[in-house]
């Protein structure tokens, strides 16, 4: 198996991109929750879930091809190997993405129908995932 490889000029482009169009949905909902034009980000995020999707899988599927291998999740060294190339790598990065602004976008969402403010909760969402929600669903269970 291959050790990880560098980006590349290319690729590195590309993880820009891929995290500035996720960027202004998340400063909005961060910076000015309740205002109009943070509703119309919102609402208007399917383009950019849709091309994180489609990254992801010509990504992936090019990360396969390349590697001559489909990812192996039974042994998690070969997996993290496998990880480590630059397309695959750049794959599960919008799959992160994608997925921590699906769950932003719902924090966001219940934190407006219930009056509330998750300013904090959504910064963490948009740097740190999982802890995000955690403590969002911590003080949602405590409010």
């Amino acid at each position: 198996m291959p050790e990880p490889t560098d980006l590349g000029p290319t690729r590195r482009r590309l993880f820009s991109g891929l995290n500035a169009s996720v960027v202004p949905v998340w400063a909005a909902m961060i910076l000015a929750p309740r205002s109009r034009l943070t509703r119309r980000l919102v609402r208007r995020a399917v383009p950019v879930h849709a091309g994180l999707s489609v990254a992801y899988t010509g990504l992936l599927g090019s990360g396969i091809v390349r590697n001559r291998a489909p990812l192996d999740f039974r042994d998690p060294d070969v997996l993290r190997q496998q990880l480590g190339q630059g397309d695959v790598f750049l794959a599960a990065w919008s799959h992160y993405l994608t997925f921590d602004l699906l769950v932003g976008q719902w924090i966001w969402q219940d934190a407006l129908d219930r009056g509330r403010t998750a300013r904090v909760a959504l910064l963490l969402t948009f740097v740190a995932g999982p802890l995000g929600h955690g403590v969002y669903l911590a003080q949602r269970r405590l409010s």
